[in-house]
This record gives structure tokens, sequence and C-alpha cells, in this order.
């Protein structure tokens, strides 16, 4: 286990990296002027402007871009830190903004989707054929249509705007913000309210992002597991559990529901990179300030150009992110399944 886990995160690096190194070669080949950010530009407005020059030389876009990469990959080996952007900004406090709100929708639109997958495909396959059954392969086949951007404003026009159960948009922190102490020559009622924050009002933001994330995801996952678990109904050792007179719960849950797992494991790990453009299409919808809108912001710079550390810097978190999840992912499907080994057996 030990040298399979040494291995992966070995060659996730040199991916997470490679991945990086084609995004900033891709990104500066786009015909751009950096120092625009810095400085005014008109229509006419060349390179060849001394203020564009010495903007350029400045943020270090007249460089390299062999340079530009290295100096990048410096600052996350040496200091741990993406350092500041061509506009100034730091980066490190950009991704500590956007990630709360990304990873939150992702990690539990996950348990939200697990939650309402598994029972929904055990029920339809112990119940194959009948009423029940067919209700959950209708939903299926419309659901797998459906994109994330339709199911959240739905959710949204139907819970937020018209029965006001749940917050229209907007994303509360999971820790309580607490305001800074007072100045003393301001009055309280004129300062405005803290953010909002704490595991309540927290998960109350994210009902419907969360419900948005696994409605996309579950007509798929709940009929593949379906699938699997009629598979796994008529197998041998399910019979046999049966004849020694071990309980339906214990057979569905021990004999048929694990090994069924496997296929759905295996699904999560192809469909990381899906689950992250979902979670950011979401943000998008209730107006979250994630991954999402800091890339739409560093894209869509009014001056015309846009901040290739910044994307960098997305691009570093989202590979990272995804590499990572995969191994957790090779990890449960080994706990599922222990006949599968992740260390080669010896050669003679």
């Amino acid at each position: 286990m030990g040298p399979y886990i040494v291995r992966r995160l070995l060659s996730g690096v040199v991916l997470v990296f490679a991945i990086t190194l084609v995004t900033f070669v891709v990104f500066r080949l786009i015909p751009q002027v950096p120092a625009c950010i810095l400085v005014p530009c008109g229509p006419h407005t060349t390179t060849n402007d001394p203020q564009i020059r010495a903007a350029n030389h400045r943020i270090g876009a007249d460089r390299p871009i062999v340079v530009q990469y290295g100096k990048f990959v410096w600052k996350i080996v040496r200091h741990g830190s993406f350092g500041g952007s061509w506009g100034g900004v730091s980066i490190d406090a950009s991704l500590r903004a956007s990630l709360p709100p990304t990873i939150s929708i992702l990690v539990g639109g996950a348990v939200i989707l697990t939650l309402l997958t598994i029972p929904l495909a055990v029920l339809s396959a112990l119940r194959a054929q009948q009423a029940i059954d067919r209700a959950v392969l209708t939903f299926a086949v419309f659901g797998i249509a459906l994109h994330p951007f339709v199911i959240g404003l739905g959710l949204r026009k139907a819970f937020a705007e018209h029965l006001h159960l749940v917050p229209y948009g907007g994303y509360c922190h999971l820790v309580p913000v607490h305001r800074p102490p007072l100045p003393a020559n301001v009055a309280p009622q004129f300062l405005p309210p803290p953010p909002c924050g704490g595991p309540a009002a927290w998960a109350h933001h994210l009902i419907l992002p969360w419900l948005t994330f696994a409605i996309f995801f579950l007509p798929l996952y709940t009929r593949m597991i379906r699938t699997r678990l009629l598979e796994t109904i008529d197998e041998q050792h399910v019979v046999t559990a049966r004849a020694k007179g071990a309980s339906e719960l214990r057979v569905v849950l021990r004999h048929v529901l694990r090994p069924a797992l496997l296929p759905l494991v295996t699904m999560i790990g192809m469909d990381l990179g899906a689950a992250l453009t979902a979670a950011i299409y979401i943000e998008t919808i209730y107006g979250f300030g994630g991954l999402g809108a800091l890339m739409l912001s560093t894209l869509s710079n009014p001056t015309g150009t846009f901040d290739l550390p910044v994307i960098g810097a997305i691009f570093f978190v989202v590979a990272v992110t995804i590499v990572l999840l995969n191994l957790v992912v090779d990890l449960i499907y080994t706990w599922l399944d222990p006949r599968i080994r992740l260390v080669r057996p010896a050669t003679a």
C-alpha cells in the first residue's frame, strides 16, 4: 500500500506541473497586452509604447515563458505560495476566499448524492418491474438530459423566489465571522451587519446548491447501481447467504450492495472533472464567490487582457484536487474489494 501511494503521489506531482505548464503556454500564446492591467490602454496601444514596456518589465511579462513558469513554480516549491498577480493582488488571499464555496458545494453535493442514490437504486432493484422501479427509470431518462444550470434555476425559482423556504443565494461561512471591535466614534447602527456564519446558516444557504449538484448526477448513478444490483442479486454467494438463513437486510447490505458500489466509486473517479465543472456552474447560479467567479473575473477583465498567474494558480489547485481525490477513490475501491491488489506481485 505504501509504495503504491508514493508512486501515485509522485506521478500526480508530475501531472500537476505538466498541466500548469501547458496552461501557461496556451494562455501566453493568446494575443494580449498584460501591461494594460496597470496602465491605461487605448485602441492603438502597442507593446512598443514606453509605459507599456516598463509595465511589462515590472510584472515580468516581457520575459520568456519558461522563465515566467519557472518563477511560478519556484514560488510554490520554495515559499508554498503563488505570490502576487499582475495587478498586485495576493493570489493566496483570492484562493482562500474562493475555495470554501466551491469545496462546500462539491463535498456536500457528493454526500447528498450518495445518500439519495443508494436507497433509490436498492429500492428500484428490489422492486424491479414494479411501479416504483418504472418511476425511477423514467426520472433517470429525463434527468440525464438536464443541465445543472437548468436544475439550479428551477430550484431557485421554486423554493427561494416563490416558497421563500431557503435564501435566494449568497455564501455563508462555516465558521462564524466575528466583527472587529467598533471604533469609538462610530455608532453600531451605522455599521453594516457582519457576514453570516455558523454551521446552521452555512447549511441553510447550501441546501439548494447541494440538491442541484445531487440531482444533476443522480439519474445516471441510480441507473448504473440498479443495473449492478440486479446482476449481483442472482450471484452464487448471495444465494448461499440466503440459504444459510441470513436476513434480507444483511444479504442486501453485506453481500449485494458492497460489490455493487464498485462501479459507483469508479464513476466518481472519472467524473471528478465534471463535478468541479458542475460546482462552478452552481456557484454562479447562486451567487457564490468561488473558483468559477474568480476565473470569470480574470478572463473578463475590462482591459481586454487576463492575469496569467491567477489562471495558472486556479489550474494548479484544480489539478491537485483531482489527483488527490483520485487517490482516495482508489483506496476506497480497494477497501470495497480486497481482491484488488495495489502492489504488483513480485516476479520470480
